[in-house]
């Protein structure tokens, strides 16, 4: 049996909670509940309270999972004391306790002051301020002593909220004030942590600032001109202005912990030695003004995360923002043979206002939104303006004939050559069909074959279609598509960021070279933050600041979103089977029994997902392929068609022979050893046919350039590292022409490899949020 999961529904991942049941697991995962003793209709009961909430479910959650069969009828039994028998009724099913009611009343009164001391007292914390001092050891902690037993209550709470607490003790004969004596450390945690959780508890902290970041704002363009220079820097730590005397004043202090215009904060010592030197020497000659009127720049480490600009730049970056301006330009160019959206018209606009002004650009535009078409009139529109020189389109291969067909139906008067086949030509015949050409189509992998023919031509732009192929920019065709000399350049991908924002630099280091700055300086000002907090200043500057250059579209966009169905995922959880689990933990056993290289763990990765997919060589069983049959039933029954994915061919194999037994129809299946033809025909078959159908496709062969919106249905059977490329498998059904809801089943064999595999895409879909919150951000973002 599998137990089901679905997202994206009005149901939270637990079942059918309610807010409250919600709230009362987070509160007993916290911890945050206590025993006590009330009184009910029916007598005294033992119940389970929160801390600072009354939520009746808590009592629920906490007794279910205390109760065991010896104590779920405890107020049967016999106790020798009221204590007893009320720690038996809290993990007995009712939690009734049978005693003398004036015990259990005068039980009740002294357990609910005991157990006060664990509910906050808002006013009695925020009358005690805490102070961070210097003292002979270093540095201290200091408050008042409190008066009152109140006072006193949230003093030893404050304990619990910052450990160091505890140390304090009486500075004065009087004993008026209490002082701890911090190491270095705590005195760094305090500035760093404590004092943040002791005001989010309501307790008063004086003369700390928690937020220390040493930033400078650029001021860029004629007015900002000093002395010859372009770029003025003002630096500020805390925020606030500063000048050379104050950061020397700061670094005379010989601490990271200094004392600066009534307050203590935690300094960068390293940096604030950057921006002595930024504010004495300016940003240097070899500093570009762009890089810092976009919130690129830095001297060092130090950042430069914001900028005034005047003059001409002002205007030159204001446009840059807008995009180009007037989307008029958009309009379908002369010979082009169809009608472009109103997103797409824009889209071509933006193109041609950021090849005109000498940029890369990278459209983004989630799948299925016709980038491809986009660029099909933006390249008519260069033909019409009289641009000579070719225009070099590189694609996966199983993209090329997608690329010819789509010039062809769209473009009919650009003339194409496609580099591909033992036919193709060479040398300089390759050239003269370059130069009779206005588009020469080629592959990755043919671009690094035939280097030398290609870079022997003068192209007049370069499109890189999937350019996410080019992420690692070590590979060979990286290195390849570097060396040429374009004088424009466009990069094609919905996913701009699978793995790591590092993908970006590497796509920008081919579109705008210089833009993002060295690989390593970008690593640890961007790339190492980020990781850390996805939401935080990092990520925010560099949205802000690739805005200009990345034109980011999605099917959620409320201008585009009307257009397409919904898509909903559910995640069908099934076990492994007697046969399956006994090959799962033979690998594991023939894995721990032997010395082993780092290849050896990619086979064993292997064989772990292969039988959690239930294939023993030739065939499938278990509990995913009847899950499947089943599924594909409900489907069928509905009147809907479904594709099923799965990144091994040989699996795939056995599925479309499994389920042709077992449902009496036949179904495609397409891998990478099918030629074009054949493709073709599979598609096209399956897109035309009236009955509900069944697509079984490898993920790599099939996972994109495919329109196959006759499916309602997309179901993985096993799980890739990647979320983009099943993301892109997805698309296949959910993109432009799906009037329908699409529903995303993804297979997971829980308690194995494949569970840990779905937590790790889970957490990398956060990752893409970084450009992939679409036009309503971006607008959001936008320099004033």
């Amino acid at each position: 049996m599998c137990v089901k999961y679905t997202k994206n529904t009005s149901h939270s991942a637990r079942g059918n909670l309610t807010p409250r049941q919600k709230e009362a697991a987070a509160l007993v995962a916290d911890g945050l509940f206590r025993p006590s003793l009330v009184r009910e209709e029916d007598g005294w009961h033992a119940r389970w309270r929160g801390v600072g909430v009354e939520n009746a479910w808590i009592d629920d959650l906490v007794r279910s999972a205390a109760m065991t069969r010896l104590t779920e009828d405890a107020e049967d039994d016999q106790h020798e004391t009221l204590h007893d028998a009320w720690m038996a009724a809290l993990c007995s099913r009712t939690g009734l306790v049978v005693w003398d009611d004036a015990e259990c009343a005068d039980f009740a009164r002294t357990l609910e002051e005991w157990s006060g001391s664990a509910e906050p007292d808002v006013a009695a914390r925020n009358g005690i301020v805490f102070s961070f001092v210097p003292s002979e050891g270093g540095f201290s902690v200091a408050c008042a002593t409190p008066v009152g037993r109140r006072g006193l209550k949230a003093l030893g709470q404050a304990a619990y909220v910052w450990g160091p607490l505890r140390a304090l003790k009486s500075a004065d004969t009087e004993g008026r004030t209490l002082r701890a004596e911090l190491t270095r450390a705590e005195a760094e945690d305090f500035l760093r942590r404590g004092a943040r959780e002791l005001r989010d508890a309501g307790y008063r902290v004086d003369g700390v600032d928690i937020s220390a970041e040493v930033t400078a704002e650029a001021e860029v363009g004629d007015e900002a001109s000093s002395n010859g220079r372009e770029i003025k820097l003002v630096v500020r730590v805390a925020g606030e202005p500063v000048t050379a005397q104050e950061v020397k004043f700061l670094l005379d202090q010989n601490s990271s912990i200094v004392y600066f215009r009534d307050h203590w904060i935690e300094v960068d010592r390293s940096i604030l030695k950057e921006a002595l030197r930024a504010l004495e020497k300016g940003a240097g000659s070899r500093a570009n003004p762009l890089s810092f009127a976009l919130g690129l720049g830095h001297v060092g480490r130090l950042e430069v995360a914001s900028a005034r600009l005047h003059g001409d730049v002002r205007g030159f970056v204001s446009r840059l923002y807008a995009h180009g301006g007037d989307s008029s330009c958009g309009d379908e160019p002369p010979g082009f043979v169809g009608s472009l959206r109103t997103y797409q018209r824009e889209g071509v606009a933006w193109l041609r206002f950021m090849s005109e002004q000498g940029f890369g650009a990278l459209l983004a535009d989630d799948m299925g939104l016709g980038k491809t078409i986009q660029t099909v009139a933006w390249l008519l529109w260069r033909k019409t303006a009289g641009t000579s020189a070719p225009v070099l389109v590189v694609a996966p291969l199983t993209l090329l004939a997608n690329w010819e067909r789509e010039i062809g139906k769209f473009a009919p008067a650009l003339r194409v050559y496609v580099h591909q086949g033992d036919g193709r030509r060479m040398s300089s015949g390759f050239r003269r069909a370059a130069m009779s050409s206005d588009v020469v189509l080629t592959s990755y992998s043919l671009l690094v074959r035939d280097y030398s023919a290609l870079s022997g031509v003068e192209w007049s732009a370069l499109v890189l279609d999937e350019a996410q192929a080019v992420k690692n920019p070590d590979t060979h065709a990286a290195r390849a598509i570097r060396s040429l000399s374009p004088r424009v350049r466009v990069a094609l991908t919905g996913t701009p960021v699978e793995n790591s924002v590092a993908d970006l630099w590497s796509l920008e280091d081919f579109l705008n070279p210089g833009l993002l700055g060295d690989r390593k300086s970008f690593t640890e000002r961007f790339v190492r933050p980020i990781a850390e907090d996805g939401r935080g200043a990092a990520a925010l500057r560099l949205r802000r600041s690739l805005e200009p250059f990345v034109l980011r579209r999605l099917k959620t966009d409320e201008s585009i979103a009307a257009e397409l169905g919904d898509k909903r995922e559910i995640r069908e959880y099934c076990p492994l089977g007697p046969a399956e689990r006994r090959a799962y933990e033979a690998a594991l056993d023939d894995f721990r029994a032997v010395e082993h290289s780092p290849g050896d763990a990619l086979a064993l990765l292997t064989r772990l997902k292969l039988a959690c997919d239930g294939f023993d060589g030739e065939s499938v069983v278990g509990a995913k392929l009847d899950r499947l049959a089943d599924l594909a039933g409900q489907i069928f029954e509905s009147g809907e068609s479904a594709l099923v994915f799965t990144q091994y061919a040989k699996v795939g194999a056995a599925l479309q022979s499994a389920l042709e037994s077992r449902l009496g129809t036949r179904f495609p299946f397409l891998h990478g050893g099918i030629g074009a033809a054949e493709r073709e025909r599979l598609v096209r078959g399956f897109q035309s046919s009236r009955e509900p159908g069944l697509f079984i496709l490898s993920l790599r062969a099939g996972g994109f350039g495919l329109n196959l919106t006759k499916a309602t249905h997309v179901i993985h059977y096993d799980r890739w590292w990647n979320p983009a490329v099943e993301s892109q498998a997805t698309d296949r059904a959910h993109r432009i022409g799906q009037a329908k809801d699409v529903f995303v089943h993804l297979f997971v064999t829980a308690g194995t490899i494949e569970e840990r595999v779905d937590e790790i895409l889970q957490r990398k879909e956060t990752l893409r949020d970084l450009i992939a919150d679409g036009e309503a951000f971006w607008r959001a973002a936008r320099l004033s």
